[in-house]
């Protein structure tokens, strides 16, 4: 999981006073991997802060008015300059505090389209140098929406959210000609792309960074983890209001804990800027104070968060028809149940999805989304806030039934902490407070169902020593762990350490311990040594030979591809596949994903046409398994017709199949060099006695370009041209070809020993052979009943089929090489000649062959 993290923010956890871009190089070593670094507001540039002094109507146009604008001194003079500029922003009046573009600033007109670089305008006959802008016009619309034609209202927008080094001066404390990026606190942060390994959900949260970054920096943390107060400040409650929110786990098994807090008198609206920004760097849209709350706590402590309308919850009814208490069930769903959830779909549920539920109906699916008709809206003013722990498999499974993701699943299906939601919804319950007012209702209700025990592992420092490969003091292990947060205890060489609950999902046994050593310590202070001894070779024999077919490949130049297993429906058919008769998978991650292959020729054929821009000329192969229907009792032809024929047993049967292609720019018949290219694996494996026949009913290749090899009738390849059809659809330029590689069939045959064959003691004659025959006379017809009429003639070799000018029109020209010798003596002329002519009767007599004049 990758995590989009500001470095300006980060420093609020933990000291840092190093460099970006040094922190990202010692951090990838020893923890989470920094893969990429955005400097932020740089597109911001010639983007500055200017003050409204007056406003005119424009004479020539109603919607346009001249605006007298401060922007500051510019850097070109002592004091503050004025631009006249021309704008139709409709919510304009004198004092406001504006972005203004200045020329050379990059916009993106209305919003829309590219951006492009503003240039002095004259509008209806007034000189305009600058703009003043909207929020979607310089990249902040999700920041600050706004209706059209509105312009950027800083002092409005940014109201109690300056930087205090902008000092005061005019409307909210904003300087006139101050960057605008300075201003928003973008100057000099960089987000930083980070990715987190599965197994360290404690790292996916801005206090699990710093720790790590405390731990391996050795900087003392910021941060203090707030307490879960036991009794809060109790509002005195409405009066249809008896207490304040009942929790009550069904599936306990399912559910470790569940923490409920009911607060009145909230009121929902915007966040502040200094919110709103770190959500934006995080890549998540600001929607509303209270639900922008939990999201920042989430990214905050890596403990998602949800918020539910008091209001809009059923409540069960207590003695005498009066509503009872708001009501929290944690449950499995039950028969025909089904929920509208926040991103406006309603999804069927069914008895294994865990749902959080009021009363009667499930207001939530378990970890992954809440639903829409509980959600927080401009009118809440009574809320729940939700911070629970979930089996990381249910909600998994959960997930990937309905096909819904979410931030929150992502992280739960991990593994979260059961102590993880105490401090977070402490954090909630003073962000709630502070931004959106309110009092919490009584006490929190924190239902466990199963008391928390920190679990305890132990090493020796001879294991440490032992496991690392180096000499690692017994101080220096202590302070380790004891800087990553475990408690430790020691007794002569045994290090006894309990571990901190934020990472018990992740240590599992002391070995663990030693990994955390040495990772800290830094993967690059241990030697480099050479293994000692040969790598392991695979066991399974269509394995190896795929090992050998893989370095054969490679020798002659071919480039080997890494397809997915799992492909779309789209590919497929732009393949020529019926998806329907294929091999679904039932919870796909995506629709990108959503068939198992049934052949390698739509993922090879797609690597052509996303690499042809990069190589003229392109080698690619691939060694993989496709899946296809059991029992498969159709001889395998990889043909696109076939593929899913058979009796289907509910298992998939993985064929392993060998691919290669061959593009190049300037050839004009790349199955020639195909055909070597098997006949090259032919000869390097010892497989001989080879016959091909014609494809003509496959669709995915040329019907008069393509050949099958056969060996005692099990068919080894396919050679070929791809049907120019499919390498329109994957407009891909020019012509592919293509070998396809059976492999069960291949290794059948294949031998990797070599056998002597003694050369003819006695020299050899070459003679060239053109036969003119029927159209529809295959090679390997006219190859058997030359090589068969005469003991004499050794070796048949094709070098030209001709049919054209001169020819019949049903006919056409075979020209071949024949050598003819033998093992007892030299053969004079005439006797060659006659090995010639029995070799013409032969096919005289079977195809009604002449020689070509």
């Amino acid at each position: 999981m990758n995590l989009l993290v500001s470095y300006d923010w980060l420093k609020e956890y933990v000291s840092l006073n190093v460099k970006p871009e040094d922190f990202a190089a010692r951090i990838s070593l020893s923890g989470p991997s920094v893969e990429k670094m955005f400097p932020q507001g740089e597109e911001l540039d010639k983007i500055i802060v200017g003050e409204v002094l007056k406003i005119e109507q424009h004479p020539k146009a109603d919607k346009l008015k001249l605006v007298n604008v401060n922007v500051g001194r510019l850097g070109r003079t002592t004091r503050d300059e004025n631009l006249s500029l021309v704008c139709g922003g409709t919510n304009l009046y004198e004092g406001q505090k504006v972005a203004v573009a200045l020329v050379g600033a990059k916009v993106r007109w209305h919003g829309q389209g590219d951006l492009i670089e503003l240039q002095p305008a004259e509008i209806r006959g007034i000189k305009s140098e600058g703009m003043i802008c909207a929020a979607s016009e310089i990249g902040l619309g999700e920041a600050f929406p706004h209706q059209e034609s509105e312009i950027l209202d800083l002092g409005k927008e940014l109201q109690g959210s300056f930087q205090p080094h902008l000092g005061k001066g005019g409307q909210g404390g904003i300087v006139p000609g101050t960057p605008l990026a300075n201003v928003l606190g973008l100057s000099g942060d960089v987000v930083m792309d980070i990715e987190v390994t599965s197994n360290r959900p404690d790292a996916m949260g801005m206090v699990g960074l710093a720790r790590e970054a405390s731990a391996i920096l050795k900087k003392p943390m910021k941060w203090k983890e707030l307490a879960l107060k036991k009794t809060s400040h109790v509002a005195r409650p409405a009066s249809h209001v008896d207490g304040g929110l009942s929790v009550k786990i069904d599936a306990k098994k399912a559910c470790s804990r569940y923490i409920g807090v009911r607060m009145q008198g909230v009121k929902v609206g915007r966040s502040p800027w200094w919110l709103k920004r770190r959500l934006l760097s995080a890549g998540i849209r600001p929607i509303n104070n209270l639900v922008d709350i939990t999201n920042y706590v989430m990214l905050e402590t890596g403990q998602p968060m949800h918020v539910f309308d008091t209001k809009k919850l059923l409540t069960p009814p207590l003695k005498g028809g009066r509503g009872g208490f708001p009501s929290i069930h944690v449950r499995f769903a039950r028969a025909n149940e089904k929920i509208q959830a926040l991103d406006g779909k309603t999804y069927q549920l069914d008895d294994k999805i865990l749902v959080i539920a009021d009363a009667e109906r499930p207001i939530a699916v378990a970890g992954v989304m809440g639903g829409e008709e509980t959600g927080a809206d401009e009118q809440t003013t009574d809320i729940v806030l939700e911070a629970a722990t979930f089996d990381p498999v249910i909600v998994r499974k959960g997930s990937r039934k309905l096909n819904l993701q979410s931030d929150s699943q992502l992280r739960f299906e991990k593994g979260l902490s059961q102590m993880a939601p105490t401090s977070a919804m402490a954090r909630a319950i003073e962000l709630v407070t502070k931004l959106a007012g309110g009092n919490v209702v009584g006490a929190p209700s924190d239902v466990q169902t199963e008391k928390y025990k920190p679990m305890t592992y132990s090493v020796t420092t001879d294991e440490v020593t032992g496991l690392i490969g180096v000499e690692v003091k017994k101080s220096e292990m202590i302070d380790v762990l004891k800087r990553l947060g475990f408690g430790i205890k020691v007794t002569g060489k045994t290090i006894k350490a309990t571990v901190p609950w934020w990472r018990d999902h992740d240590i599992e046994m002391g070995r663990d311990l030693v990994e955390e050593i040495a990772r800290v310590i830094g993967y690059a202070q241990i030697p480099s040594v050479v293994p000692v001894g040969v790598a392991p070779r695979p066991t399974d024999a269509i394995l190896q030979w795929e090992d050998r077919l893989k370095d054969a490949t490679s020798a002659v130049g071919y480039t080997e591809v890494f397809s997915w297993s799992f492909i779309s429906e789209d590919l497929l058919r732009k393949a020529g596949y019926d998806p329907k008769n294929l091999l679904h998978v039932q919870n796909p991650l995506s629709s990108d994903w959503a068939v198992m292959r049934p052949s390698l020729i739509p993922g090879m054929l797609q690597a052509v046409a996303d690499n042809q821009e990069r190589e003229k000329d392109l080698r690619l192969f691939e060694c993989s398994n496709v899946y296809l229907r059991t029992t498969y009792n159709v001889p395998r032809t990889t043909s696109a017709q076939d593929v899913g024929s058979g009796t289907w047993d509910g298992l998939p049967d993985e064929v392993p199949e060998m691919m290669a292609v061959i593009r190049d720019a300037d050839d004009n018949e790349p199955w020639r060099k195909a055909k070597g290219f098997v006949e090259y694996l032919l000869d390097t494996y010892g497989i001989t006695d080879v016959h091909w026949k014609r494809v003509s009913q496959d669709p995915s290749w040329h019907p008069g370009r393509s050949a099958q090899a056969f060996k005692n009738d099990k068919p080894l390849a396919i050679i070929g041209e791809i049907a120019p059809q499919l390498t329109e659809k994957f407009k891909i330029k020019g012509k592919v070809g293509a070998a396809l590689i059976n492999l069960r069939e291949f290794v059948e045959f294949a031998k990797t020993s070599k056998t002597y064959t003694p050369s003819l003691p006695f020299p050899e004659a070459k003679r060239d052979l053109a036969l003119v025959v029927d159209r529809n006379v295959d090679y390997r017809d006219l190859e058997l009943a030359i090589t068969r009429a005469d003991e004499r003639i050794i070796k048949v070799e094709w070098f030209d089929t001709y049919a054209g000018m001169g020819i019949a029109d049903n006919k056409k020209s075979v020209a071949m090489h024949l050598t003819i010798g033998s093992r007892e003596k030299t053969l004079e002329s005439a006797e060659v000649d006659g090995v010639l002519e029995n070799a013409l009767l032969a096919c005289k007599e079977k195809f009604g062959a002449t020689v070509r004049g």
